[in-house]
């Protein structure tokens, strides 16, 4: 990958921790007390949510038009049940969301910007000092531009490889599908997917006459994220990013590519 490599993805998950921050300047000093009304105040937004989706109707989440006939619109009508209000689960649930959003905080927010919080648990909370706000969204955004920044140079270097003839390849989007199986048939390299948390309908893609030229360990289960193709003497060369319990790289080279639908 020359343009969205590891480092690269890394950097863009680090755009949006400003987006739900709220000022106040009770964050500006360590409380306990403080911390325990504000996340006691956030179960009670979430309980609420639940509470009113698991009494919402098929209407309320479904319009006719959503299917391609009445037969169908009739048959999930039948099949629809509300979401279960379960008050535990959900207490349970956002404790655990909670315990994640401070360690992936600390893990991701520079030094200088984690010395002026007071409480870690109330920035996991979108609760800080209109200091640390501005601190933050400032981080975001410079991210943010040198992830933009990378994109733009992706497309420019594909417009000045391939010109007005871009690859099919480039033009379906691979990505969130989950790899299922690799299979390797007469020397062509057939990765087949889980498209439902995608933006695709395709169920595979078909390498032909293909070499893998790098493999961070196994595909099977990894989630396809980006991709970048180039010209390669006979056909192209293909590398992309996935994501599984680490980020991984996997490079192939082939002569053409194949959807499966």
């Amino acid at each position: 990958m020359k343009y969205c490599t590891k480092e690269w993805y890394e950097t863009n998950q680090k755009t949006g921790f400003h987006l739900l921050l709220k000022v106040n300047e009770k964050a500006e000093k360590f409380s306990e007390e403080f911390y325990c009304y504000i996340y006691e105040q956030k179960v009670k937004e979430e309980l609420k949510i639940a509470e009113e989706a698991s009494k919402a109707r098929f209407e309320d989440y479904f319009d006719q038009l959503d299917f391609p006939n009445l037969e169908e619109y009739k048959k999930a009508r039948e099949k629809f049940t509300p979401p279960k209000y379960d008050s535990e689960d959900i207490k349970a649930k956002f404790a655990k969301a909670q315990k994640y959003n401070i360690e992936m905080l600390q893990k991701s927010l520079p030094q200088y910007i984690l010395e002026k919080v007071a409480d870690i648990r109330v920035l996991a909370l979108d609760c800080c000092t209109n200091e640390v706000k501005w601190l933050i969204e400032n981080f975001c955004n410079e991210n943010e531009k040198k992830t933009e920044c990378a994109m733009d140079e992706l497309t420019k270097a594909e417009q000045r490889e391939f010109g007005d003839n871009m690859p099919e390849f480039t033009r379906e989007s691979l990505h969130d599908c989950e790899i299922t199986a690799v299979e390797n048939n007469g020397g062509d390299i057939v990765i087949r997917f889980d498209n439902s948390g995608g933006f695709t309908d395709t169920n595979g893609v078909i390498f032909k006459n293909a070499d893998i030229i790098e493999q961070d360990g196994d595909l099977i289960g990894a989630v396809w994220l980006y991709d970048e193709i180039y010209k390669a003497e006979n056909g192209f060369e293909i590398h992309a990013l996935l994501a599984g319990e680490e980020l991984k790289y996997f490079t192939v080279r082939c002569e053409d590519t194949e959807f499966i639908r």
